[in-house]
């Protein structure tokens, strides 16, 4: 059973493309327990990656099908209308370029950048094959090594100067001027005897 629902542009902007711009909602359907939404770019044309010079020149199209997060225990997919652009510089390496969507979705990417995030949080908590268990129950249906894979590609955390545990408590990590100072006080002054001599 094919369903086709309203598509009343105010609730899916708000619903799937909250602070998206740059998209029109042209058709919803839902069948056999996922809802499709087709929509497409909005802007008339987009800077060159390369040399930045704006163009309005439509050389292609194509459609990219991006998952995105479960809505009400169904999955949800966006199909994408692309346009491919035609760089009008002649010193640009680039001949064509494709339309940019850089909130709703990095490049090549199959999943928007809100599952790709979920994702990446359920690696950290689970990693692994628990991590794929919580996915499927969750509806989002990434196996183990999706989840590793996006944990691996985080960044490593950056780490403060660790602090120094002096008896129980954390003290500050001692300045080398004092360290100085504290070494000049352990030696014996110079020319005088030590007690061992």
């Amino acid at each position: 059973m094919v369903l086709f629902m309203q598509a009343d542009t105010s609730f899916w902007d708000s619903l799937v493309f909250d602070g998206i711009d740059e998209v029109d909602v042209e058709a919803v359907t839902a069948a056999f327990g996922t809802v499709e939404v087709v929509a497409r770019g909005r802007v008339a044309g987009a800077a060159c990656p390369d040399c930045g010079r704006f163009s309005d020149r439509v050389h292609d199209r194509y459609q990219r099908r991006l998952k995105d997060l479960p809505l009400v225990d169904q999955g949800f997919v966006i199909r994408l209308t692309v346009r491919r652009f035609i760089c009008g510089s002649a010193d640009c390496r680039r001949r064509t370029f494709a339309e940019p969507f850089s909130r709703l979705a990095a490049p090549h990417a199959r999943f928007t950048t809100r599952l790709n995030h979920a994702l990446e949080r359920v690696g950290l908590a689970l990693a692994g094959r628990a991590g794929a268990r919580l996915a499927a129950q969750l509806g989002f249906g990434a196996g183990r090594m999706t989840l590793l894979r996006r944990v691996m590609a985080l960044p490593d955390p950056r780490f403060s100067t660790p602090r120094v545990l002096n008896r129980g408590r954390l003290r500050d990590p001692p300045r080398p001027d004092l360290l100085h100072r504290l070494d000049q006080r352990r030696r014996p002054p110079r020319g005088r005897c030590t007690p061992d001599t």
